[in-house]
């Protein structure tokens, strides 16, 4: 069934169980009003694909020169992988100006169009697939981000707070939590933690990406279009903001990563891999801190999973990714960004993405005459701050 013959046929079941009651005359059991709050939401979901399909087809209708290649062949819906969210949002974009070029998409020359952030928070997984998906990502044209000029909430203590001038901002940073809390009898001096912050000074970086020379015939091709867009433009570039988020140096306007930011524990390896991922679970758990994530190299992912209960020989110590998971206390993603034998144990909310205004693309087509190709050009604007560097711990893994 389609999403409308599915709203159709819960929204009968939902009737189905009231007239049910009232011509028992009855009130309704718990089951029935636990099915009926159910069906209720499964019906407000669909609707509300129902709604973004209208809207993706009145888009399509009006583009005239760039097609889905792809429909359900139950729905006539365009088919679009999960993946595929940003780069199909991006592409829309770039079709609905081919649209206003008289001629469509092989008339258009050149042109920019904005394009939401590769890192907008709607665009974030649930599930953690990514480190990216890991760290927070705030929305700076929300009140209270502390990054519109005009923001004049007042930070909490322990909050850091940012203020922006032109592409520079500045925020508190937390270096020391000294917990000094106690009761206190008559006539006994009060206690004081140690609680320490210092100013940050940083800028907006800007991350750039663009296509090599593309074939002109790939205009025709909606979904050979999305899978570059996707791929070469917005994979690419969420890699090269990872690996600077991890590690970068500050340098030539890349981040100031994680494992460069000074207040970072460090957890030496212990003699043997699970005892070291341990004692860094427990840096952390052991300091009454939160613990979100740990982010490792593939291959160590991979040396975990081949642990052995006796050596070499006995059975695996994990059954699957969800009892690695279990033991280290937190959901595991993988990154290039770090060096085999490096992992990072941490509270990820401890740092947060800033992406300024939209994205933008550039499409570039001056080159038609010349050899039939054209470029896609991808530009954002992102901010990046660590709050509390002793809630990241960088291991090491092997001796």
């Amino acid at each position: 069934m389609n999403p409308k013959e599915q709203l159709t046929a819960v929204q009968k079941t939902m009737r189905e169980i009231v007239e049910g009651a009232k011509a028992a005359a009855r009130d309704l059991t718990d089951a029935e009003m636990a099915m009926i709050e159910a069906k209720h939401d499964e019906a407000i979901a669909l609707k509300g694909t129902i709604e973004r399909s209208e809207k993706s087809a009145a888009l399509m209708a009006r583009l005239g020169g760039m097609k889905h290649q792809r429909e359900d062949a139950r729905t006539g819906e365009p088919i679009v992988d999960g993946r595929d969210g940003w780069g199909t949002k991006a592409t829309d974009a770039l079709a609905t100006l081919a649209s206003r070029t008289p001629g469509g998409a092989k008339a258009l020359v050149s042109g920019t169009v904005g394009v939401p952030a590769l890192l907008s928070p709607t665009l974030i997984e649930s599930k953690p697939r990514t480190l990216l998906d890991l760290i927070r990502v705030v929305d700076t044209d929300q009140p209270g981000s502390g990054i519109n000029p005009d923001d004049d909430e007042v930070g909490l203590v322990g909050r850091a707070t940012t203020s922006r001038v032109g592409n520079a901002f500045s925020y508190l940073r937390q270096i020391t939590r000294n917990n000094n809390a106690r009761a206190v009898p008559d006539g006994v001096s009060k206690p004081r933690s140690d609680y320490g912050f210092d100013q940050v000074e940083d800028k907006f970086r800007f991350y750039v990406n663009m296509t090599e020379d593309l074939h002109w015939r790939y205009l025709e091709d909606f979904r050979d279009l999305v899978d570059i867009v996707s791929v070469q433009l917005r994979d690419d570039t969420l890699e090269a903001i990872e690996r600077d988020v991890l590690s970068g140096d500050g340098e030539e306007d890349r981040f100031t990563g994680i494992l460069q930011t000074s207040g970072v524990q460090v957890q030496e390896y212990t003699g043997d891999l699970v005892s070291t991922l341990s004692a860094a679970k427990y840096a952390l758990l052991g300091a009454d801190r939160n613990l979100t994530g740990w982010a490792l190299n593939p291959l160590d992912l991979q040396a975990i999973e081949l642990l052995r209960e006796n050596g070499a020989t006995g059975a695996f110590l994990f059954k699957s990714r969800a009892e690695i998971e279990a033991f280290l206390g937190a959901p595991v993603v993988t990154s290039g960004g770090l060096a085999p034998g490096q992992a990072v144990a941490a509270d990820w909310t401890q740092a947060e993405l800033l992406p300024v205004g939209d994205d933008e693309l550039v499409f570039d087509g001056k080159n038609r005459t010349e050899n039939n190709t054209f470029r896609i050009m991808f530009e954002g604007r992102y901010g990046f701050r660590v709050k509390k560097p002793f809630d990241f711990v960088s291991v090491t893994l092997t001796a």
